[in-house]
């Protein structure tokens, strides 16, 4: 009876082996092989994906993602084009770009950074923004 030392993936977890005998290496390989044929075989992802959104009704969480930064890059052009060509204006001068930062940084605060410190810091950065904003907007104008 030969004893192996191995550490098997199985559906996301890990599971740490120290001794495994012959047949139960076998069958653990089958039923990582059937897993793996049933995956393939399924081209259906399951509703609570990241590939698949219900609520949203986008196909994919990227066209989520990618597709509203572009919408807000282009919204942060206009503005900055708009205070450009006319800046002599009667009132507030600053307030769509400091809104459209805003949405800027909540977007990629909530949707594009997801752990470590990087997350903490467009976090804070764009709560520390939304109150500058309400500030300037209800104080300073």
């Amino acid at each position: 009876m030969k004893v192996f030392n191995r550490c098997y993936a199985y559906q996301k977890e890990i599971i740490f082996v120290r001794q495994l005998t012959d047949t139960e290496k076998q069958k653990l390989d089958t039923k990582i092989e059937e897993k793996q044929e049933l995956q393939e075989k399924s081209p259906n992802t399951p509703a609570g994906s990241k590939e698949t959104s219900g609520a949203t009704g986008f196909t994919s969480s990227y066209l989520w993602k990618y597709g509203m930064l572009a919408l807000i890059f282009c919204l942060l052009a206009f503005n900055v084009w708009h205070l450009l060509k006319w800046r002599n204006f009667a009132y507030d001068q600053y307030g769509g770009i400091m809104i459209t930062l805003a949405l800027l940084f909540n977007q990629v605060a909530f949707y594009l950074t997801k752990k470590g410190w990087k997350s903490v810091v467009m976090k804070t950065v764009a709560c520390v923004w939304i109150v500058l904003v309400f500030v300037y907007m209800f104080w300073i104008t």
